[in-house]
């Protein structure tokens, strides 16, 4: 099962600040949509769709997110997401961007998310179908969350993102 998934898009006019680059806000925007898509167009999960049919979905607790090198408007960009690790009721998400040519990353953002009730506004704990999924996708799955930070990832970050394209990262 796909891991890292990664999806192309380019840096918009109207999600820009006055100096042509991607506005610090719409950097959570780019993450969110893109792993929404990601999931949906590899066949893993259609959040929209399990939110309708169980009454639950996945509410963020908290962004860290790490702005390396400014993304500039038109330009390419590539995004990954992958599931880190999975605890009770919280998901573990890394997201990367990257320049889709010169491999140079832009930004690293860590994001938990935590599974709710809609209807109760209270988190639930997944069935055994989703834990089964989350393990499966999660790259390190018997980890706990309190082991991650996006510094202590950021070697294996810069390896893989230079390995995809065998070129310079910074």
């Amino acid at each position: 099962m796909i891991q890292t998934m990664k999806t192309v898009k380019r840096v918009n006019f109207e999600d820009c600040d006055p100096f042509a680059h991607l506005n610090n806000a719409n950097y959570l925007n780019y993450f969110l949509t893109a792993r929404e898509e990601q999931l949906r167009t590899n066949g893993i999960l259609d959040i929209f769709k399990h939110a309708e049919e169980s009454g639950n979905s996945w509410a963020v607790v908290s962004h860290a997110i790490n702005y390396l090198k400014p993304a500039r408007l038109g330009e390419e960009l590539e995004i990954w997401s992958r599931m880190l690790t999975t605890e009770s009721f919280i998901n573990l998400v890394e997201f990367i961007m990257l320049n889709h040519r010169t491999r140079q990353i832009k930004s690293v953002m860590h994001t938990r998310f935590a599974y709710f009730s809609i209807q109760k506004a209270k988190p639930v704990t997944p069935g055994k179908e989703l834990k089964s999924l989350f393990r499966k996708i999660a790259l390190f799955p018997d980890r706990k969350i309190s082991t991650f930070s996006i510094d202590n990832r950021m070697e294996k970050i810069k390896a893989e993102a230079a390995e995809s394209g065998n070129g310079p990262v910074f």
